[in-house]
């Protein structure tokens, strides 16, 4: 792991007069809306043992990550497509205490992630598959982080940089205040986080992206 102040040198030379920890904080905000917009930081979620009868499971990403979005899931070798919340329409799958809740067990073929700590399968599970749920996840750094992933600084410390400079020169009166030169860093920041996001979706191959939405 990256600690923030790892990319002081490249912020608080172009503000002079800024406080440490105003820096490390704009850092930090850069490095979160980074993965948030770009998904690059993609990683392998432990493997997770699905009950019979239980439909939410609690994502377990890292000490300080949350996972902003689930990019694939497989239940022990069949891959699992994603649901949007707005797309279900059984009250089962968010009220365990529904009369039809056991009669509609079965293979899940769906997951939906209700929030940032927890995914769901449907249909209810009717059976129990031991480390079967396999997942990639998109993380983030929380608020509370003191690193980040190493590859987002050996690859991106230049745009975080960027994106902190452009918060703390928007800041109004301090010495360093330049909303000119804010714009410029937020462009390049937008750029790099453009870069990263191509890299997320497409690796290091060519390929034509689609999704399918299913409904349930």
């Amino acid at each position: 792991m990256a600690s923030y102040e790892s990319f002081l040198s490249r912020v608080l030379i172009e503000v002079p007069g800024c406080a440490e920890i105003s820096a490390i904080q704009a850092i930090r905000d850069a490095c979160i809306e980074f993965c948030e917009k770009s998904l690059v930081l993609v990683r392998d979620h432990d493997p997770v043992t699905v009950q019979q009868g239980v439909v939410d499971y609690d994502l377990e990403p890292p000490t300080g990550a949350l996972v902003i979005k689930i990019m694939q899931v497989w239940l022990d070798n069949a891959k699992l497509e994603p649901a949007a919340p707005d797309q279900v329409r059984h009250a089962a799958l968010y009220n365990r205490d529904y009369a039809s809740y056991q009669s509609a067990a079965s293979t899940p073929l769906v997951y939906v992630q209700k929030d940032e700590r927890t995914v769901s399968l449907w249909p209810v599970p009717d059976k129990t598959y031991t480390n079967g749920l396999t997942m990639r996840v998109a993380l983030k750094p929380t608020r509370s982080s003191s690193a980040v992933d190493d590859a987002i600084f050996e690859e991106y410390a230049e745009t975080i940089a960027s994106g902190a400079l452009a918060r703390l020169m928007i800041s109004p009166g301090k010495p360093y205040t330049n909303p000119q030169v804010s714009g410029a860093h937020r462009l390049l920041f937008g750029q790099g986080i453009n870069v990263a996001r191509q890299r997320s979706g497409h690796g290091h191959v060519r390929s034509n992206l689609s999704v399918r939405l299913r409904r349930i």
